[in-house]
């Protein structure tokens, strides 16, 4: 029986402005991701959960995922409830739903692949949502006296991401379910301490819903591709891994040293959308000096795929080149003994 792949991950308690929540998630999009996702095709998705299963409520684009984090109703405009304006407030817990590098560098050799890691991560978002629908709580009654009561109606924004912060190949989605809940007739407070204890439930449901899903796992077969049982890997990708991930460790490390820097020379200041881009792109090209900075996201998957070609990679279910033999190669005498 095969190990189910389970990937470390925590849970997230946003508190803060809406507004720099929605600069985050527009700041964090890399090159690639604005190649991959389309353009006008939002920040976000929408899901909205009852016990009784989930439904796709659409994209959010910048606006209405800045409302949402605000705690308004993204259809009727108004807010949900009594919602807290202090900088304490609680706007949503988020949770990451990823998987193996190797899987990242199959989706981008491979369209196919993409496709299917792509359906399975939703479907694997849509599952964790719709368990945390029938298990989450709120509290109902006054202060000293309250209850914990289900939750009837949830809503999550997911947002997907297809490179690391550094550039490298790492698909991922990020699952943020939102603060305000409704339940006894009323948006209340998402009882977030019992979401917490969740974690190892929602992990274990992401992780093995793609995992295990069949589409995924049977167009990997068909190029050729086997997953190891206990890691879940992708056995003829597990060597180059390290490779990528020793230059991803590197611009990481650029760019820390880059932004402390920057602080001891603007205390009291935080760095801008713009200023955190240009040091992705100084530290790409400090950690690659020899490799232009790619411009567009078409370019990053080509030199994703150069460089592990340039490490040994060969396509497993490309066919073998064989070489016709003359006549008077073999040695007809030795053939015979």
């Amino acid at each position: 029986m095969e190990a189910v792949v389970r990937v470390r991950g925590g849970v997230k308690f946003y508190r803060g402005a809406a507004k720099a929540a929605r600069a985050y998630v527009e700041g964090d999009r890399s090159r690639a991701d604005d190649y991959y996702l389309g353009e006008g095709c939002g920040v976000a998705a929408r899901l909205t959960a009852t016990p009784g299963g989930v439904e796709h409520a659409g994209s959010m684009d910048g606006d209405a995922y800045e409302k949402w984090v605000a705690g308004v109703d993204v259809d009727s405009g108004r807010k949900k409830g009594r919602v807290r304006e202090d900088a304490n407030a609680l706007r949503f817990v988020e949770v990451t739903v990823n998987g193996p590098k190797t899987w990242s560098l199959a989706a981008a050799l491979h369209p196919d692949i993409s496709a299917a890691l792509d359906e399975a991560q939703d479907k694997a978002a849509a599952e964790i949502v719709g368990w945390a629908a029938q298990h989450a709580t709120t509290r109902v009654g006054p202060r000293g006296r309250q209850v914990q009561v289900p939750v009837e109606k949830i809503e999550a924004a997911v947002i997907r991401h297809y490179t690391s912060r550094a550039g490298d190949p790492h698909r991922h989605l990020h699952l943020q379910i939102n603060a305000r809940v409704w339940a006894a007739g009323a948006w209340r407070g998402l009882h977030s301490v019992g979401v917490r204890d969740m974690i190892e439930a929602i992990n274990g449901i992401g992780h093995a819903a793609v995992a295990t899903d069949p589409e995924f796992r049977a167009v990997l077969a068909v190029r050729g591709f086997t997953l190891d049982a206990e890691t879940g890997e992708i056995e003829q990708l597990a060597p180059y891994v390290g490779a990528f991930s020793a230059r991803t460790s590197q611009i990481h490390r650029n760019i820390d040293r880059y932004e402390a820097q920057w602080r001891r020379e603007h205390p009291g200041e935080e760095p801008g959308p713009r200023l955190r881009e240009a040091w992705d792109r100084r530290a790409w090209a400090d950690a690659r000096p020899d490799k232009v900075v790619p411009t567009d996201g078409a370019d990053l998957v080509a030199r994703w795929n150069a460089e592990l070609r340039a490490l040994g990679y060969h396509d497993p279910a490309a066919p073998a080149v064989l070489e016709a033999t003359q006549v008077g190669w073999i040695d007809r005498d030795g053939a015979t003994d």
